[in-house]
C-alpha cells in the first residue's frame, strides 16, 4: 500500500484519541510513503474527503467513535473503487471495533492495523441509498439513545445505554410491524426491531451471539413486547452463546426483508438517527475490504 488517509474526530473519547495523534503519524509514515492526516470540524467533513479523496488512497483509517465510521463507511460504500478501510476506536462503545476483533487501546489497535489482516464483510443498504456496517433498529432501540444525554455517555460510557434500556421497559410504545423477508413473514404488534450485521449493540454482543460479517446475510430480532423476561433473555444470550429464546422474541436471518410500521418509526442506523419507516433492507456481501484484529469474534451459524 502507498497511500494512507487518517480521518480523525478531535471530540471523539474527550480528546484522547488527539493524544496519539504524533506516535500514530509517526509509526504510520514509517510502514507507508504517503500519510494524509484530516481532522474533522463538523459532520460531514470526513465523508466529503472520502467522496473527493478516496479513490485515490490505499487505506482510509477511520479514528473516532461509531459515528465517525458510520460516516466513513457510508461515503466509501458509494464508491465504485473502494480502498480498504481500518478503524481505531476512541468512542464510547466503539461497536464495530469490537465485532472486527479490534483492541480497544489505541497504539495496540494501531498495531493491529500495521498486521494489515484483511477480511471483506457485508454492509446493510437501507432503500438503496444508506448504509450500515453494525445495526439497523427502530421502536425501543430508538427511544434509548434519544434520552441519553451526551454529558452521561461520556461519563457513563456503555452503562448509560443499559440504564436507559432498563428506564424504557417500563414505559414501552408498542406499535404495529408488518414485515416481510426472504421466506416468511411477521404482522403484530412490536417493540422494536434489530437488523444486524455486526454482533455489538452498546458495547455488548448480547442481541446476536453467532453473527456473521461475511455470510451475506443480516440476523433480525423482533422484540414483540419489552418485558424483564425479553430483556434477560438477550442478556444471557452474551454468556451462554445461544439464541436468544422468549415468547416475546422473533428472530430469523435473511439476505433481504421490507417493513411497515404503524405509525411510522424513526430509524435508528448505527446510532445515528435516520429517517423514517417504511424500509427496504438487504445485505450486500463483501461489499468493503476491512484491515480486522487478531481474532475473528464472531462464530459460524
Amino acid at each position: 500500500m502507498e497511500r494512507v488517509d487518517l480521518i480523525i474526530n478531535p471530540m471523539a473519547g474527550q480528546g484522547r484519541l488527539l493524544e496519539h495523534l504524533p506516535q500514530i503519524t509517526r509509526r504510520l509514515k514509517e510502514h507507508f510513503p504517503s500519510v494524509n492526516v484530516l481532522q474533522t470540524e463538523a459532520p460531514g467533513d470526513g465523508a466529503k474527503w472520502v467522496k473527493n479523496e478516496g479513490g485515490e488512497a490505499d487505506l482510509v483509517i477511520a479514528a473516532g467513535g461509531d459515528g465517525t465510521v458510520h460516516e466513513l463507511a457510508n461515503a466509501l460504500s458509494l464508491l465504485s473503487d473502494r480502498p480498504r478501510f481500518a478503524i481505531l476506536p476512541g468512542g464510547t462503545c466503539n461497536d464495530f471495533s469490537r465485532a472486527i476483533g479490534m483492541e480497544q487501546d489505541i497504539p495496540a489497535a494501531l498495531d493491529q492495523i500495521l498486521q494489515g489482516r484483511e477480511r471483506k464483510v457485508d454492509v446493510g443498504v437501507v432503500d438503496e441509498e444508506r448504509f450500515f456496517l453494525n445495526f439497523w433498529g427502530i421502536g425501543l432501540i430508538t427511544q434509548v439513545s434519544a434520552q441519553i444525554d451526551s454529558k452521561n455517555k461520556e461519563r457513563y460510557g456503555r452503562l448509560a445505554y443499559y440504564l436507559s434500556a432498563v428506564q424504557n421497559l417500563l414505559d414501552p410504545r408498542p406499535f404495529h410491524l408488518s414485515i416481510n423477508w426472504d421466506d416468511g413473514s411477521f404482522e403484530g404488534e412490536a417493540a422494536m426491531l434489530l437488523a444486524g450485521n455486526g454482533s455489538y449493540i452498546g458495547g455488548m454482543q448480547g442481541f446476536f451471539p453467532h453473527s456473521r460479517l461475511d455470510d451475506g446475510q443480516l440476523d433480525v430480532l423482533v422484540v414483540k413486547e419489552a418485558s424483564l423476561d425479553s430483556l434477560w433473555s438477550m442478556l444471557t444470550s452474551h454468556v451462554t452463546r445461544e439464541w436468544p429464546k422468549s415468547d416475546d422474541l422473533l428472530y430469523f436471518h435473511t439476505r433481504r426483508f421490507s417493513i411497515q410500521a404503524e405509525p411510522a418509526q424513526s430509524i435508528d442506523c448505527d446510532g445515528e438517527k435516520d429517517g423514517f419507516t417504511p424500509s427496504e433492507i438487504r445485505s450486500l456481501s463483501g461489499h468493503l475490504t476491512i484491515l480486522t484484529g487478531e481474532n475473528r469474534t464472531d462464530k459460524p451459524k
